[in-house]
């Protein structure tokens, strides 16, 4: 049996101490340039002061933001698949004990859905025009109840904040790496040679640049696997029907269209990845660190075998 609020919580530790990691990857690059410009922490402090405005916007805001990429639309409930999924949703926030989301249709034949929001209260659903095409009624309540689980599991905060930070951090390299000779030239040693003292930082800040992006989707790829594993778990218990989930992904998995609307930056908020490849199924070591989901069939294997 699943203890559901120790894996989330365990989850929760799991993710304070990556991003963690992502905020200090950021201070590395500020700190080394700031070094480099023989500047107070200037950088460092706009940094800072940055990346905590950008996640008040994100909380803020953020949502917003991606659904505003997604072209997401209320539904229309004289369509009867519309209808369905607005009853689904009430179904399962009964079922969750959550608070009912709000819940949109975004216009894409690939079959995907989301969830958004900084807490319960304000959280969104959001699903394809292809989902409600492809999925029969019991396996569309089971992805509906797997983007609620996201949801009660405050994994919609923390996807929104992931997307800012990793973006962030993005910008900040490419400035980095743009201004990279500038505190070069013109400067001298003690000694007036011509030679600057801390020339040896750009090859450091180089390859900090060059890794922190990188460093920080691994990041981002990390906290979103584990939750997808403890999302169908949740869903489960809400719907008490694991082979629904299950034969859902299966469908999807066999469709795999491109969900259009989806980009890097939000990949990990969706249900399964947006851009279908086939280093989605592979196993091991280097395809976990580059996969924002597990392989479809280990969710179904463990699926299968909670039932």
């Amino acid at each position: 049996m699943i203890d559901f609020h120790a894996a989330a919580e365990a989850n929760r530790r799991r993710s304070r101490w990556l991003l963690a990691l992502v905020t200090a990857l950021a201070l590395a690059v500020g700190l080394t340039l700031d070094a480099l410009l023989r500047s107070t922490p200037f950088v460092t402090v706009l940094l800072l002061l940055g990346m905590a405005l950008a996640l008040l916007a994100a909380r803020a805001f953020g949502d917003k933001v991606v659904l505003l990429t997604l072209r997401a639309a209320e539904p229309d409930p004289a369509d009867p698949e519309h209808r369905q999924l607005l009853n689904l949703v009430h179904e399962m926030s009964v079922a969750s004990g959550l608070p009912q989301p709000r819940v949109l249709v975004i216009p894409d034949p690939a079959p995907n859905a989301l969830a958004t929001g900084h807490d319960p209260g304000r959280a969104t659903i959001a699903v394809t025009s292809g989902l409600l095409e492809k999925l029969d009624r019991a396996q569309t309540q089971a992805v509906v109840a797997h983007e609620m689980a996201h949801v009660g599991n405050r994994d919609t905060r923390l996807g929104v904040t992931v997307a800012v930070m990793v973006g962030a951090i993005a910008l900040l390299a490419d400035v980095a790496w743009r201004v990279r000779w500038q505190p070069s030239r013109g400067r001298s040693g003690p000694s007036g040679d011509g030679k600057d003292p801390l020339a040896f930082l750009v090859p450091l800040l180089l390859l900090i640049t060059a890794l922190a992006p990188i460093a920080s989707r691994l990041v981002a790829f990390a906290i979103s696997r584990q939750r997808e594993y403890l999302a169908d778990a949740t869903a489960v218990a809400f719907t008490r029907n694991p082979e629904a989930l299950a034969s859902a992904l299966e469908v999807i998995g066999a469709d795999r269209r491109p969900t259009r609307s989806g980009t890097q930056g939000t990949a990990h908020l969706f249900f399964v990845r947006p851009a279908a490849s086939r280093a989605d199924e592979r196993r091991g070591f280097l395809a976990d660190l580059f996969a924002t989901h597990p392989p479809i069939a280990d969710r179904v294997a463990r699926l299968r075998g909670i039932a």
